[in-house]
């Protein structure tokens, strides 16, 4: 397990607030008004003022990135972060991060990367799990600063897919660094276990976490379509995880990406033939998720809902053909003739937190049959 007892012997050092430097620009946020914020929706002056530079959609996007709350294995997570790939995306994260001239930690790549380290793992043994609140609260020092000029490359790197008028979206996941990461990850949790329920999805139901109950796994991933969820199911086999029952959620993606009806279906078929390898006695799929109409108008966010509908008939043949169920009845309650509802969503594509709330509904339904 790794060691960061210096951190423990000293318990009051911890991220009291955050700065964030653009050029001349700073901006300090206490921790405990972006805890409240996550958990009250109360907005502090000073939270307030840092804000103001955001639209509301990000404003929304902020306030559910504060809500998702990760439960790890702490083992898994620890060979994780001192694998090379571990070691890399730290180095790159730590590159935004700056130590004030007061810290406990001397200034160096070093103690940064150590630091980080140090605020995952503690994050991540929290009663809540590993969040952005957990993380901050658990970070050595009583300040941590970014560079405003170097959060951007970061967001960039978390986009595991996107699109734009001149180029259409495709599934990035294998390639991208956080997918990458995310699905070592996966296997390291993974290796010799054996899960009453298994979840394969895309982004909805990565953002679920670990919440479907003790003796469960969400192997969820950003940007997932049917072919990196083939390339998963490949790299999780070796690992001899049993699953007694597996859901799988896809679709929306390969509608986004434009897969074709025969390489979607014939992915699907591949997807379920590799998922029955792993000693399970049910398989369950769930629908493609639809967005709303605005949100399937820009191609940047989603498919179009027609599109979406033609997947639909395409899981429904497969599952026919390969004789398992397709599970729709437990997510109804969130759409209206097939378009997702307003007040379910934050981007018009994915699910707030009472959408997840309806979704994780439906999943236990069927893991508890």
């Amino acid at each position: 397990m790794l060691l960061h007892s210096c951190f423990d012997l000293l318990p009051s050092l911890a991220a009291e607030k955050v700065t964030v430097r653009y050029g001349l620009f700073e901006q300090s946020i206490p921790v405990a008004d972006i805890r409240n914020f996550g958990e009250t929706q109360k907005v502090s002056g000073d939270l307030k003022s840092f804000l103001g530079y955001f639209s509301a959609k990000d404003k929304q996007k902020f306030q559910d990135a504060l809500q998702v709350k990760m439960s790890l294995d702490i083992a898994a997570l620890d060979k994780l972060i001192n694998t090379g790939m571990g070691k890399q995306i730290l180095s790159f994260v730590s590159q935004a991060t700056v130590f004030p001239t007061r810290s406990a930690i001397a200034r160096s790549d070093r103690g940064s990367i150590q630091a980080l380290r140090s605020a995952i793992i503690l994050g991540a043994k929290s009663p809540e799990g590993l969040g952005i609140t957990s993380f901050l609260e658990a970070y050595p020092s009583n300040q941590l600063v970014f560079d405003g000029s170097k959060i951007s490359q970061l967001v960039s790197m978390a986009n595991l897919s996107s699109g734009s008028a001149s180029a259409p979206p495709k599934d990035n996941v294998s390639s991208s660094p956080l997918g990458q990461i995310a699905l070592q990850y996966q296997i390291l949790a993974a290796q010799d276990k054996k899960f009453s329920g298994c979840l394969f999805g895309d982004s909805v139901s990565a953002e679920l976490g670990n919440t479907l109950g003790n003796g469960t796994f969400n192997f969820g991933l950003n940007g997932l379509s049917t072919i990196s969820l083939v390339e998963q199911l490949k790299s999780l086999i070796p690992t001899k995880v049993k699953c007694e029952k597996a859901i799988i959620a896809i679709g929306g993606n390969d509608a986004w990406y434009g897969i074709s009806d025969e390489l979607f279906s014939k992915n699907l078929q591949e997807a379920i033939a590799l998922v029955r390898t792993m000693g399970n006695k049910e398989i369950f799929l769930i629908p493609a998720f639809y967005s709303t109409v605005a949100a399937s108008l820009d191609p940047t966010i989603a498919a179009p809902l027609p599109r979406v509908e033609q997947i639909n008939v395409l899981i429904n043949q497969v599952a026919e053909t390969e004789k398992v169920p397709v599970e729709a009845a437990g997510l109804a309650p969130l759409y209206e003739n097939n378009v997702l509802k307003e007040n379910l969503t934050s981007d018009g594509d994915h699910l707030n937190a009472e959408g997840l709330k309806i979704y994780r509904q439906a999943l236990l339904q069927i893991l508890q049959k």
